[in-house]
């Protein structure tokens, strides 16, 4: 599936590479590419802190049915000398599972993706794009990670890293700790490269969520001020005004 072009070609808004961007989580590119190795497993204790992490991270978020947050999302890409940055409100709903960008910078739009569906939506030009996945790993692996459903992480993913986040610039420890995986399947694997959940040490409170799509590119969701199941919370719903048009977009065949 090509990306449609204002940003010179995950969000997951294209996620891959998310919000704000208007670029659609990108196709593995041909069944050509050679089947990487299967991942090294970290040392058995840096596995054990990190199912420890996952843990805390569960018990903090899996009874939210949502979760709302403000975000900054960084997509970096070889096509590009500085990361591409956008702002605004991140909501996840757990059922039926999606995740929506309120972006409002660089431009005001809104990102939504579900298991099979990636819309942007531009209010001010009244148009939607969506695009139909030809998979729901990406989206799998990104509600499952924000969500803090460890079965299915450590199901599809191997932990073959644990990082102390570094000092930031002002030398304060963030007490921070960087859960690294690798996808365990092909199938997983033609979607996410890998995906890393940086996580409070002390409560398994989520900071950031990265991950490498099929393309190399890196997206990297960071959120602040996090509510579990707020009073209010956006629409998880696009709201679209009478005489929005749809452009529909849809993989192409194996094959073609």
């Amino acid at each position: 599936m090509k990306r449609p072009g204002t940003v010179a070609a995950f969000v997951l808004a294209g996620t891959a590479g998310l919000a704000g961007q208007g670029q659609p989580p990108s196709a593995p590119a041909a069944a050509a590419q050679p089947q990487s190795p299967a991942p090294t497993p970290a040392p058995a204790a840096d596995v054990a802190r990190a199912e420890a992490l996952l843990r805390l991270h569960a018990e903090r978020s899996q009874r939210a049915k949502v979760l709302v947050a403000d975000y900054v999302q960084r997509r970096t890409t070889e096509l590009l000398k500085e990361p591409l940055v956008s702002t605004g409100r991140f909501l996840f709903r757990r059922d039926p599972a999606v995740v929506v960008f309120f972006a409002a910078e660089p431009r005001p739009s809104v990102v939504r993706l579900a298991e099979r569906v990636y819309e942007v939506h531009r209010p001010q030009k009244k148009q939607i794009e969506r695009f139909h996945l030809d998979g729901p790993e990406l989206a799998r692996s990104l509600f499952a990670a924000v969500g803090g459903d460890s079965a299915p992480l450590l199901r599809d993913f191997v932990v073959v890293g644990v990082v102390e986040v570094p000092a930031a610039a002002d030398g304060k420890a963030t007490g921070a700790v960087q859960v690294q995986l690798a996808p365990r399947t092909p199938s997983v694997a033609a979607r996410v490269r890998s995906l890393n959940l940086t996580l409070q040490a002390a409560d398994g409170l989520l900071r950031e969520v990265a991950y490498r799509d099929h393309s190399g590119d890196r997206v990297a969701i960071e959120l602040n001020g996090i509510e579990l199941d707020p009073k209010t919370a956006p629409a998880a719903d696009l709201v679209v005004a009478p005489g929005t048009a749809v452009l529909e977009h849809r993989p192409k065949p194996a094959g073609s």
